[in-house]
């Protein structure tokens, strides 16, 4: 019986520390709130990277749905950098934002916008643009924006964006 009680003590203790490593990163998710500094802080400072930047919200059914394709591209493609920018209020970080990303298994940066006038905001990516969600803006690895897709889109749809922009590089 103790030899029992003992190996299930290991078993038990080997699936704990395990479970700990293996935990989802959207586990660890934090989001912070962005501002124009950080945007555009953000935007210029590539590092040598392009950026894929997905402006979404948790209200946004479309926005919902295609997430799962952002998750997939910053998964296989990893010579992005793939950001996300909730137009949520940044008081529903802990009740709306971080929930969602965790059912999503995010393993990308998320932020959420601080802005007292959302328009400014819009304005900051395209000034056509009148803030319908999702959308999504792909700058090169000089900060120029190079693709602007409006609407919901799918994984191919983000590739082959990505791909165009990789080629203009």
């Amino acid at each position: 019986m103790h030899r029992i009680c003992c190996n299930r003590r290991r078993i038990f203790g080997a699936l704990f520390f395990f479970s700990l490593i293996l935990l989802p990163s959207a586990i660890s998710q934090t989001v912070e709130t962005i501002n124009e500094q950080k945007l555009d802080s953000l935007i210029t400072h590539r590092d040598g990277k392009p950026l894929l930047l997905n402006i979404w919200a948790t209200w946004c059914a479309p926005c919902r749905e295609e997430f799962p394709d952002l998750v997939r591209i910053s998964n296989d493609l990893k010579g992005i950098d793939v950001v996300a920018i909730s137009a949520d209020f940044p008081d529903e970080i802990n009740e709306k934002i971080l929930p969602f990303l965790k059912t999503m298994n995010v393993p990308f940066k998320v932020y959420v916008a601080d802005f007292s006038n959302m328009d400014k905001f819009f304005g900051l990516f395209d000034k056509s643009w009148g803030g319908e969600i999702p959308a999504t803006f792909i700058y090169n690895r000089d900060g120029k924006r190079l693709q602007f897709l409006r609407g919901k889109h799918s994984y191919e749809a983000f590739k082959n964006a990505v791909e165009e922009v990789n080629k203009k590089q």
